[in-house]
């Protein structure tokens, strides 16, 4: 129940983030309803200055009000034509990202919430003489000062944001940040050593959908004495029906549980690897990496054609695929208590290198640029990539080789591809010769 209640709140978090401004008007009309008719006394502690009479308060709040219903409607009208702008030009699952970083929720939820104060005030000051003095046109002005100085902030971040060199540096920086925690989480990283005991229970899928969290700390307090570990080899994101296995739990020592006991654990267990009917938003490296490859595929369709932004974002990937694969290990330790451990399996080598690279091998056929480029990109993550995973990336590398080259025959081409195939095999002859020593 608990779970679903999560899910329903991250559904609407869009929603959610524009309603929470009706709260406000709701706080500043309890406002006005204390000081201009309940407890009138208190305005005695108001200077002078900051109170307007019924009059002006209602021609103002009425200017004020058309304002507000005008520009939430421009912002909308922004609002669309920026995310076009983005669907077309970008990525259509940058969208989200556009939304999340301009506050673009927020800033159409204080026009509105702005309009709805305006009108309930008017209607609230009628009972009033027109001589009177009241807070209601003060905090209508507060408000608009403070409406404007949002949209001022708005305008700057639409107009950083639709520039394609700052949201790719954008992605970036944001995705650079996040592999340098999972390096950090994989280095730590251990299984458990198996005993003659273990024995190991299959997680499945309890209905059919995205597989869109973790609930680690529910995990925990259901295997709170048992001495286990957990392993997810599903990855967040990806879509599963019901049934489907999502990973597996060791029971390490399996000799204190029945059978009856083992099948309710693992049923329990199950629920909270969470299901639903979106995928997952929150950010994660490889969402990152995703998006980077989604803006490099649109740059080199023919409607676009800007190859040039598709290299940078190739640069851009290899860089943070060099560090990530810079570790032995594929995997992190999620959560853990003295008993147990839930670790999540992430991408091998090759899988990183396919997600991020195949589309962009096929949609650049031709382009000797870019081609070059994402040569160089993968014998750049090869340099970085730890002694562990520069096997997986030298045959990613000639596979890779062999696709590309095979758009071009003339010698001005091939005989740059194959310098950086020489560089390669160098290197690969070099670190061979220092196993073997």
């Amino acid at each position: 129940m608990l779970s679903n209640i999560k899910l329903w709140f991250l559904n609407q978090k869009n929603l959610l983030r524009m309603s929470k401004f009706i709260l406000i008007t709701i706080l500043l009309l309890l406002i006005t309803w204390i000081f201009d008719h309940q407890y009138t006394g208190l305005k005695e502690y108001i200077p002078n200055q900051l109170m307007l009479s019924v009059s002006v308060s209602v021609d103002f709040l009425s200017n004020i009000s058309g304002v507000f219903l005008t520009i939430s409607i421009f912002c909308f009208t922004t609002i669309v034509t920026v995310l076009n702008k983005y669907s077309s030009s970008m990525s259509p699952r940058m969208l989200q990202r556009f939304i999340d970083k301009t506050g673009v929720l927020r800033l159409y939820g204080i026009f509105v919430s702005g309009f709805f104060y305006s009108v309930i005030s008017i209607l609230l000051l009628q009972d009033l003489d027109s001589d009177q003095n009241v807070v209601a046109g003060s905090l209508g002005i507060a408000y608009s000062i403070i409406a404007m100085l949002g949209f001022i902030i708005f305008s700057k971040q639409v107009i950083d944001n639709i520039k394609m060199s700052n949201v790719i540096e954008g992605v970036f920086n944001d995705c650079d940040k996040l592999i340098d925690e999972e390096v950090e989480l994989r280095k730590n990283a251990e299984h458990y050593e198996d005993d003659e005991s273990v024995i190991e229970l299959p997680l499945v899928a309890q209905k059919t959908g995205y597989f869109f969290k973790i609930e680690t700390d529910e995990i925990l307090k259901n295997l709170n004495t048992i001495k286990s570990e957990l392993t997810v080899t599903k990855r967040i994101g990806e879509y599963v029906v019901e049934g489907e296995a999502l990973g597996s739990i060791k029971i390490i020592e399996s000799k204190k549980l029945d059978d009856e006991t083992k099948e309710e654990l693992r049923e329990n267990i199950s629920q909270f690897l969470i299901i639903n009917t979106f995928n997952n938003r929150e950010e994660d490296y490889h969402k990152g990496i995703v998006n980077l490859t989604e803006i490099a595929n649109m740059a080199l369709s023919p409607g676009i054609n800007d190859a040039n932004t598709a290299i940078v974002c190739v640069q851009k990937i290899s860089s943070l695929l060099g560090k990530l694969l810079s570790t032995s290990k594929q995997f992190i330790v999620l959560e853990e208590d003295d008993n147990t451990k839930i670790i999540y399996q992430s991408y091998s080598v090759e899988d990183e290198l396919y997600l991020a690279f195949s589309q962009i091998i096929s949609y650049s056929g031709g382009d000797p640029l870019v081609t070059k480029t994402v040569l160089e990109g993968i014998y750049m993550i090869y340099m970085m990539a730890g002694m562990s995973a520069k096997e997986d990336v030298k045959k990613y590398f000639d596979s890779s080789y062999s696709i590309l080259t095979a758009n071009f025959s003339s010698e001005i081409h091939l005989k740059r591809f194959e310098h950086i195939k020489k560089k390669i095999e160098e290197h690969t002859d070099l670190a061979e010769d220092s196993e073997i020593k």
